[in-house]
């Protein structure tokens, strides 16, 4: 993506599915206008001291203490974007070893349930290690190895009397093979429900010690990666859960697991679908839970917030030049429009640009109103008498 300096390059320069990382033109600071939400809280819940040139984390400190935390917040808030700085803030040799595992571009979230998110942090940590040419202790990989592969035989024998296509096993026990392990069964699950079910029934049925030889995995990458100089511990950021399909799949995934999740001892920041936050109370058995808002755009008495309203200026005019607006006041509406939420404002410019002439070579308010009417009509159509009362 590249800012536009005419509508017909302002399409890619407004896609609001993709996220920014931090080095990224278009990344801009919101961390000053979330309201009450600030980001040192985060990081000493993850135990990190900030208070020098570049974060550091005491691994000697916190041998028991893993920090399993849950930031919860509306689609669209710029979860990933913020998961994103995290990562690569955090990641450095002082602290953390960031493995982030983006659960919607590689799993169903159709059909998805936390022994697939489970593989697949396994899998994402062992395809970095082998990327990087790390090799851990012969004892536990090779433990680890044998005992992943004992399941797939179960697995294997299962599907031979169903019919189903068979997981395959590699020879030998170093990280490419145990990587090429867990992504055969990951490939496997998406392959029907099916298989699916064989698959995370043999897990399940086995979980306490899968959690072990999980933990243990983790535990011999800490030692290696410390002596390697590469991070203190591993972080893993898991981010996608709110984008599973239905209701009862995210609650299925976070809540009706919560006894599994509490066995893996890993620092792992996970997203938390924002119907969930109400639950956040059986979650802080166990865990910390934040909120992450929308950008506060308006105090109480609905006066404009300054900070505010320049921050989400400065995120338009990354991506489009100012000189496509016919005036300041297209931007002030656009963001007024938007709640504060970044990625309605993209999807508001984006939609106005659908309404402008090509030869003015404009955004004019004249376009923004057609293309809020346009909006507005079409949540308009899925809103009943009784939620627009609820709504007011």
């Amino acid at each position: 993506m590249t800012k536009a300096f005419d509508l017909d390059n302002c399409d890619q320069a407004l896609n609001s599915n993709l996220p920014i990382p931090p080095d990224h033109e278009f990344y801009t600071e919101f961390g000053l206008v979330r309201g009450d939400f600030k980001e040192r809280v985060i990081y000493r819940t993850l135990n990190v001291n900030t208070s020098g040139d570049e974060p550091t984390f005491d691994f000697r400190k916190n041998l028991t203490n893993k920090t399993l935390l849950f930031l919860g917040g509306m689609r669209g808030s710029g979860k990933t974007s913020q998961l994103a700085k995290y990562a690569s803030y955090l990641n450095n040799p002082k602290c953390f070893y960031c493995v982030t595992c983006n659960i919607d571009d590689e799993l169903d979230m159709n059909d998805v349930e936390y022994m697939d998110i489970l593989i697949f942090q396994a899998e994402k940590l062992a395809k970095r290690l082998q990327e990087e040419s790390i090799e851990l202790g012969e004892d536990a990989v090779k433990a680890l190895n044998i005992w992943f592969t004992d399941r797939v035989k179960e697995i294997n024998t299962k599907f031979t009397a169903s019919g189903n296509i068979e997981v395959g096993v590699e020879a030998g026990f170093g990280i490419p093979s145990l990587f090429k392990l867990f992504s055969s069964v990951k490939t496997s699950i998406g392959r029907g429900k099916e298989q699916a079910e064989i698959v995370r029934s043999t897990f399940r049925n086995r979980f306490p010690d899968f959690a072990t030889r999980f933990n243990n995995f983790v535990d011999e990458a800490n030692r290696v990666i410390r002596d390697r100089h590469l991070g203190q511990e591993i972080l893993f950021i898991v981010d996608g859960l709110e984008k599973a399909m239905t209701a009862d799949i995210r609650k299925k995934l976070v809540i009706d697991e919560s006894n599994r999740i509490r066995l893996i001892k890993a620092n792992t920041i996970f997203t938390l679908p924002i119907e969930l936050m109400k639950e956040r109370q059986k979650l802080k058995n166990f865990s910390e839970v934040y909120s992450f808002p929308f950008i506060k755009i308006k105090d109480r008495q609905g006066q404009i917030q300054i900070d505010a309203y320049n921050a989400l200026e400065e995120f338009i005019t990354k991506r489009i030049d100012r000189d496509l607006f016919e005036s300041e006041d297209v931007i002030k509406k656009a963001i007024e429009y938007s709640g504060g939420s970044p990625r309605q404002l993209l999807q508001i410019l984006e939609k106005a640009c659908y309404f402008t002439d090509p030869q003015l070579n404009k955004i004019t308010t004249n376009d923004l109103e057609e293309a809020l009417n346009l909006m507005g009509k079409d949540l308009g159509a899925y809103l009943t008498k009784e939620k627009i009362e609820l709504l007011k």
